[in-house]
């Protein structure tokens, strides 16, 4: 991904897809800072800081260098919310994780599953006394679980 500020107010993200920079759509600044928020005090309030460091490095740890088209390469596409992926028996559990995020996905929906849960993780590191993380916006979601990886790793 990467940044293009082409006036004062207007910022997009670019995701390159093949060999091709994509425009992708991106919700407000404004709502990635108060979702940050909620989440931050969501974690702490209910102490459920490992599961989304958990769900997080499970979503973008199916990654492949070796594989340079999209989503075939895997990494944090939100693919782990399909089946199959999220019934892989290394997966157990963080279907509790994604039913703590929907809340938040039903009040920012401009803003990406895939961006939502790499958003707990770094809200969850912060919250157990981590550092702040900085992090890039635009990730784009998977359509549905054709995208999934397969059962073995890579």
């Amino acid at each position: 991904l990467f940044r293009s500020q082409a006036a004062a107010h207007s910022v997009f993200y670019f995701c390159v897809v093949g060999l091709e920079p994509v425009k992708v759509p991106m919700a407000k600044e404004a709502e990635y800072v108060a979702c940050r928020k909620e989440l931050l005090e969501f974690i702490d309030k209910n102490n459920c800081a490992p599961i989304m460091v958990r769900l997080a490095w499970h979503d973008s740890g199916n990654f492949d260098k070796r594989i340079s088209s999209w989503p075939e390469c895997g990494g944090a596409n939100a693919s782990i919310l399909h089946e199959p992926e999220i019934s892989y028996g290394a997966n157990a559990g963080l279907s509790k994780a994604v039913n703590y995020l929907k809340s938040f996905k039903a009040k920012y929906a401009a803003i990406s599953w895939a961006d939502l849960i790499q958003m707990a993780s770094a809200c969850a590191i912060q919250a157990c006394g981590g550092p702040v993380i900085p992090m890039k916006y635009g990730r784009v979601d998977v359509k549905d679980g054709s995208a999934c990886p397969g059962r073995t790793s890579r």
